[in-house]
């Protein structure tokens, strides 16, 4: 019987077997100082009732104001057996805390309430730094937090990482864009996409330069979202044809916070071009006095920096350079064409403060110019050809990595002078625009080139030059481009290339081929890039596609009799489990190196050193930044049980945390049942959390109206990231702390 009832029932009885007539009121201060027959209440000596209390019985328990009749004052019945926990606390982990207003838990025993904007990184509370949307704008030892979008310390160590097991390389289709309603006969892609945020809503898109069946430097420039490939616009105005054959470059030119895309217009016009975020015109090349500024760029690509420091950058042609107006600020030499390898018309710039005296200068191929056109050096005993700029022995400037005429050279940054080379291009060709990397996971970098026979790694340790060189088909250009990627976040690099006939994934440290995907292209200079182009937390690859040469069929059937490449445009491949680390969204240009842009397209006013920065010294390669493997760690804190609608229903409340290293999103599903966690029975029901959780960070759900079935006493469970079939949709570094139970509950349990 409830002790209060049990109390009640007690006087009443008393009262029915005392003779109140015959009290003498006598004093005392126990039941020793009265008469036999008497106890002593309330200072008086009283008759003794039938049914008193006796003497061995326990005293009965101390009202603590958590009950009032038979119902716990707080609703809330913690742990198993049930408490009943004080009004102001809150069940965690079938303990009665005092609650915490913020809802952010931390240190070891989850005593401490953090502060309101506060999350639990290493059992401390922090206060998240800058806005980010990649862990490249983060200090050093910070990451990006994704859900929040701010900079957190990296927590140490990091008790919850989730190491894929990745197993076979698999690749599957997530989109395509190979027709248009617009232009539909410029479908062929010979030139590099770039993926940056035109719209501004965190989620890239993706803009590509297609060429046209009649001639490939006429070409119409369109843009794509990242997530499902719909259009978002097209320039199909004839006046503002493309030139296919040309690279693209974004970046934020007029400060309004989004990129606009730098172009050429076809061959006949040759003036460049920038347009809008939303497809307008924004100007054409032009000269001091006005006048049109043309330049047969034909096979080059642009580069964006801000060369004199001033916030507005700059855009670089070979050795001609433009400001943000698209006038011409310098010229040298031969202008857009200088950096041509081997008469293939058209240079590919690298920028970077090569000397160390914190301007930076343009490396056009075999020579360098100050910001302002300026000659820093010029070895011409060498040819010309496509730069790249990294970091290879203990001096403190860089090197520059130059493929000219089917050889490579390493040139001292800071004179020109040859240090390596020439080391012949296996297979021949011209050699394409070289990508920098750690390959082999050795800690130092090696040079990924292709040509038309090979694709080739080379190592200056080693005695050769070259680490390893696979056989591959690019007899039309000889010169294309390829990318590179730690799909896996191992360290060491994988290689994406792409010749005449298939893109291929191969192994950085030793060649090995992850994966061949039949792909046509009558190459040029593109290559396939990695980035995240919707923003889902994994990366993708991107890849053109060309089949304009009727005569690729047949050679590439000569290769494989079984390949069935033969296609046309823009193409989305995404890992089939979604197991490709996180990377960046953006990719801006041809001469793409991390530092030389932000996560949302801004051109930095003073650009970071790539080589000097931890994690990079590296060319052409997406980085992961901190945090590439922080997961969440979901667990139910607390299932609450309300009994106010007993005997008919009951109400479950499940507090839900995040113990892990990486927030989760809105969204989560959390299922209850009856039963014990070992001993689940019937699904009671689903509800979703309404916020995303920190680290730390909890949130109430609640299902309401729960019939109380069969007889007392009653088990129940919660399950958080369950669908109600044992299905959850978040990746997490312990799947096994998913649920929590109470049991034992009753109606007539009263506190």
């Amino acid at each position: 019987m409830p002790y209060r009832l049990l109390c009640f029932a007690s006087c009443f009885l008393w009262l029915a077997g005392c003779d109140c007539s015959g009290s003498t009121d006598r004093p005392c201060d126990t039941t020793a100082d009265c008469l036999a027959g008497e106890v002593c209440v309330d200072a008086v000596c009283r008759p003794e009732p039938d049914a008193g209390p006796q003497p061995d019985a326990p005293a009965p328990p101390p009202d603590t104001g958590t009950d009032s009749g038979n119902r716990c004052e707080s609703m809330v019945l913690c742990g198993t057996p049930p408490a009943c926990c004080a009004v102001g606390d809150e069940c965690i982990e079938g303990s009665c805390l005092p609650a915490c207003a913020s809802g952010v838990r931390c240190g070891a025993d989850r005593t401490v309430c953090c502060g309101d904007a506060q999350v639990c990184v290493s059992d401390a509370c922090v206060d998240p730094g800058d806005a980010c949307t990649d862990s490249f704008e983060c200090p050093m030892g910070s990451f990006c937090e994704p859900t929040l979008g701010r900079c957190l310390p990296q927590f140490d160590p990091v008790t919850c990482e989730t190491t894929p097991v990745f197993g076979d390389f698999a690749p599957v289709v997530e989109w395509s864009a190979q027709t248009a309603m617009d232009v539909p006969t410029c479908m062929h892609g010979v030139s590099a996409p770039i993926v940056v945020d035109l719209t501004g809503d965190g989620v890239p898109e993706i803009v590509a330069n297609f060429a046209c069946d009649e001639d490939w430097q006429i070409g119409v420039l369109r843009a794509f979202s990242g997530v499902d490939g719909s259009p978002v616009w097209t320039v199909s105005d004839p006046a503002l044809r493309t030139n296919g054959r040309a690279g693209i470059a974004g970046g934020d030119l007029d400060g309004d916070g989004r990129p606009e895309v730098v172009a050429v217009l076809q061959t006949g016009v040759n003036r460049m071009v920038a347009f809008d975020d939303d497809g307008t015109l924004l100007w054409q090349s032009h000269r001091a006095d006005g006048s049109p500024y043309v330049g047969s760029v034909v096979n080059g690509a642009p580069s964006l920096a801000d060369l004199d420091q001033d916030g507005s950058p700059e855009i670089i042609f070979g050795a001609a350079v433009l400001d943000a107006t698209g006038q011409l600020l310098w010229e040298r030499d031969t202008g857009v064409q200088e950096g041509t390898n081997s008469g293939y018309t058209g240079g590919i710039s690298a920028v970077a403060d090569i000397d160390l005296d914190g301007a930076p200068e343009v490396v056009s191929g075999r020579r360098a110019y100050e910001a302002d056109g300026t000659s820093l050096w010029a070895t011409t005993s060498i040819p010309d050809g496509y730069p790249a700029i990294a970091q290879f022995d203990a001096d403190p400037q860089p090197e520059v990595v130059l493929v000219a005429s089917g050889n490579l050279y390493l040139l001292d940054g800071l004179t020109g002078a040859v240090e390596w080379g020439p080391i012949a291009q296996p297979g021949g060709g011209r050699g394409g625009p070289p990508t920098i990397a750690d390959f082999d996971g050795d800690g130092l970098p090696e040079i990924g080139v292709a040509g038309a026979a090979s694709y080739s790694v080379y190592d200056p340790t080693e005695p050769s030059g070259v680490l390893w060189s696979r056989t591959t088909q690019d007899v039309s250009s000889n010169a294309t481009g390829s990318s590179v990627f730690d799909f896996e976040g191992d360290g060491a690099a994988e290689v994406v290339y792409a010749d005449e006939c298939f893109v291929r994934v191969y192994r950085g440290a030793d060649g090995m081929v992850l994966v061949e995907i039949p792909n046509s292209s009558a190459t040029i200079h593109e290559y396939p890039l990695v980035a995240d182009v919707d923003a889902d937390g994994n990366s993708e690859i991107v890849i053109v596609a060309n089949d304009r040469h009727t005569s690729l069929p047949a050679q590439c059937r000569a290769i494989d009799p079984a390949w069935d490449g033969q296609r046309e445009g823009l193409f989305v491949y995404g890992d089939m489990r979604d197991l490709w680390v996180r990377t960046r969204r953006i990719w801006n240009q041809h001469a793409y190196h991390v530092t030389n842009v932000t996560a949302t397209g801004g051109v930095p006013r003073t650009e970071m050193d790539n080589w000097s920065t931890p994690g990079l010294n590296n060319y052409r390669q997406n980085t992961q930044g901190e945090g590439v493997f922080n997961a969440p760690d979901l667990k139910v804190l607390a299932l609450e049980v309300l009994l106010d609608g007993c005997p008919e229903s009951a109400t479950l409340r499940a507090r839900i945390t995040n113990e892990g290293s990486l927030g989760a999103p809105a969204g989560v599903q959390v299922s209850f049942y009856e039963g014990s966690p070992d001993m689940r029975g019937a699904l009671l029901g689903t509800v979703p959390t309404t916020v995303p959780l920190l680290p730390g960070a909890t949130t109430v759900v609640e299902l309401a109206d729960v019939a109380l079935a069969g007889a007392p006493p009653y088990a129940f469970t919660a399950v958080v990231d369950d669908d109600g079939s044992d299905v959850g949709a978040v990746t997490e570094c312990d799947e096994d702390d998913n649920a929590s139970g109470i049991g034992d509950l009753d109606c007539d349990i009263i506190f």
